[in-house]
This record gives structure tokens, C-alpha cells and sequence, in this order.
């Protein structure tokens, strides 16, 4: 009954006039490479996440060249130098963007993003933390009702958790994962196939 209630509620964020030929619901699913910049802890150490392939899925409303939606991305990563460590991020964002059509198929689009990356690595508790960026890309259209897309997006995640954690240097593994505040940059290459309603 709970699921119920939620996909209600997410169905009536959704909610206006009648849909037309340009207008409606997409749903898209995405695979691709993950990219990522390197992090400095609060000890100075350097820690390498290794590129990482991901999946995703984006729930949006489309309204004449204008769309917005939620979007939900989970790559599973580790240090590059040290592979039992392992860390797991989630991201849920709000997005929206912008369509320029470029051909009767084809669509080139840019959009930005805000929302959470729940960040969860194997030798610490979960942390949720703040993230924004854009994205753009190329659309094009299979018909019936189903498109093709390739696409560069960029998810920066503000990484601070000296408020939770305490690092004096008696817990390696806490060290190797504490924060006095980053940014981690994350870049996505995507492939996706998109389904309108």
C-alpha cells in the first residue's frame, strides 16, 4: 500500500493539461562510464576512486522543448590503490533542460541538476551530501514513441563530514575517508533510451 502512496504523490508533481503531440511523460534508461577527480582527506592524503561503470534511470514531464524530472544514478567504485576499500554513491536530482531540435530526428538538449549523493562506503557509515551540475547531450528518434540518446553529464558533490567524524589519527579507516570540505567531480558518459507517454 506504501508504494501505492508514493507513486501517487510522484505522479502528481506531474500533474497539468492535457497532453499533446509535444507534450506528456518519459521514462529513460541509461549505462555508461563514470569518471572521477581525485579527493584530499583532512590528513592531506590523496584518495584515487577508480572509473567505474554506472546505471541510471530519470522520470521527466515534457512540456513543448522543455522537460523536468527526477533522475537516479548508483556507481560502484573503490580506491584505486587499495580495492578492498569500497564505495558505493546514489545520486537523486532534480533536473530539468531545454531541447534544440537539430534535424526532423534529431535534438541536441542541455539541462542542470541539484539534488543529494548518499554516499556509502564499506568501511564507514552512509553520509548524504549536497550535489549540482549539468548536463547536455543528443536525441534521437526512433518512433513510436521511443528515442536514443548519448550524453556528457557532470554531478559535483560538496564532500564535508568533519561535523560527524572525529580524525585524530588513531583509526586509519576513519582517516581515509574524513573531510574538512571538497568537491568531488564526477563526470558520466551516458547512453539512454527514452519511452514517452
Amino acid at each position: 500500500m506504501r508504494s501505492y502512496v508514493w507513486l501517487a504523490l510522484g505522479l502528481g508533481l506531474f500533474s497539468g493539461s492535457a497532453m499533446a503531440s509535444n507534450t506528456g511523460f518519459g521514462v529513460t534508461l541509461y549505462g555508461g562510464q563514470s569518471s572521477n577527480q581525485d579527493l584530499h582527506t583532512s590528513q592531506k592524503a590523496v584518495v584515487e576512486l577508480a572509473d567505474k561503470n554506472h546505471f541510471g534511470v530519470s522520470f521527466d514531464r515534457y512540456l513543448d522543448k522543455k522537460r523536468y524530472g527526477f533522475f537516479y544514478s548508483m556507481v560502484e567504485t573503490e580506491f584505486e590503490d587499495s580495492p578492498i576499500y569500497k564505495v558505493d554513491m546514489e545520486y537523486l536530482m532534480f533536473q530539468s533542460a531545454i531541447d534544440v531540435d537539430i534535424t526532423d530526428n534529431l535534438d541536441s538538449y542541455i539541462g542542470a541538476q541539484i539534488g543529494v549523493n548518499k554516499v556509502t562506503p564499506n568501511f564507514e557509515e552512509p553520509d548524504h551530501f549536497f550535489a549540482a551540475g549539468f548536463y547536455g547531450g543528443l536525441k534521437y528518434n526512433l518512433g513510436a514513441g521511443f528515442s536514443a540518446q548519448t550524453e556528457l553529464r557532470w554531478l559535483a558533490s560538496s564532500i564535508k563530514n568533519s561535523s560527524k567524524v572525529r580524525c585524530d589519527g588513531s583509526d586509519e579507516d576513519v582517516c581515509a575517508w574524513h573531510f574538512d570540505g571538497d568537491v568531488l567531480n564526477q563526470f558520466q558518459l551516458n547512453i539512454g533510451l527514452t519511452y514517452r507517454f
